[in-house]
This record gives structure tokens, sequence and C-alpha cells, in this order.
């Protein structure tokens, strides 16, 4: 792995045991009335650490539901973070050929190649977003513990809406 890439990953991996996140709020309701309710584990990027992140249960009547609030740089569901999603789509667009991407992060091709597809499905909305005056923008690493929680809970409605419900248009968002 190149000695800057390595770098920026065990930045990242030390920002996410930091635990820089916004305001807890339940990620259904938007209720903030919540007890703890137990931890789970997660890989750290590009590592073997494992990171703790605490769950909580929300009290709301009409949800009682859990939920946890992910560490920035942590996206949902995927492995990658967000700066590197970008700075793998960044290499793809300066035809840096997939396999020696793979080969200096010591990852699989299909590795990089799924997550390119990913970064490029992120991207548009993310610039969009942006320009639509989302309370995150330009970026949410910009003051992650502002900012990361409203970020997460917009992409996780955009980009998985059956797990985590139809997203609100970025007016109706407050931060």
């Amino acid at each position: 792995m190149s000695p800057t890439l390595e770098a920026m990953l065990r930045h990242l991996t030390d920002i996410s045991k930091e635990k820089r996140t916004g305001p807890v709020v339940c990620s259904w309701c938007n209720g903030s009335s919540h007890i703890k309710y137990g931890t789970y584990r997660r890989y750290a990027i590009g590592s073997t650490d494992l990171v703790k992140i605490q769950r909580y249960y929300c009290n709301h009547d009409q949800c009682r539901r859990t939920f946890s609030i992910l560490p920035h740089p942590f996206l949902r569901i995927s492995r990658s973070t967000l700066c590197l999603l970008l700075v793998l789509l960044r290499l793809y667009e300066q035809q840096v050929p997939v396999a020696r991407i793979a080969e200096t992060l010591k990852v699989s091709w299909g590795t990089v190649a799924a997550n390119i597809a990913k970064a490029r499905s992120i991207l548009p909305w993310l610039r969009g977003e942006a320009k639509s005056d989302a309370c995150w923008a330009p970026t949410p690493c910009m003051n992650p513990p502002v900012h990361w929680t409203s970020f997460i809970r917009m992409f996780s409605a955009k980009f998985y809406p059956k797990r985590y419900g139809v997203p609100l248009p970025t007016e109706y968002i407050y931060c």
C-alpha cells in the first residue's frame, strides 16, 4: 500500500475511534428520548482494529426501535468511507488502472470496481445536495460533530430506502 494512502487510512481509523458524532436522535422518528442499548463492534477502515459503536433504544411511543449513530467517517452498510470512495473515483478518472489501484490497496480487483461504482452513484447526489444548500454542504467531513449524523440519515434514506425509509427533500432537513 502506498505510504500516503496508508497514512490516510490510519488517520481515518484514529478519527473513528474518537467517536465524532453529532446529536443522538432516532434514525427513524427523529426523537431525542432514548436509552443506551448495548454496543457492537465494526472493523476500522483498512485494518483489523475494531471500533465500538453505541446502540440506542428509542423511547418514543410510536417508534420503539433500536438505532446507532455511526462515528465519522463510517458509512452505513458500506465498508468504505466517503473519503476513500472519492479518492478511488478520482484515481479512476485520472485513468489509473483498476488493477494497479487494487494492487496498491492490497484488495481484490472486484472490491475496487465495486467501490468505484458506489462512488459514481454517490457523487451526483452529493453534488446535488450540496448545491441545494444541505446543512452539511459542501462536505460533511468539515465539521463532523455537527453534521455527520444528519448526513448519515440523508445518505441512508437515499441509498437504502427499503431499510431506512424514504428520504425527505433537503429543504425539510434541519441541522
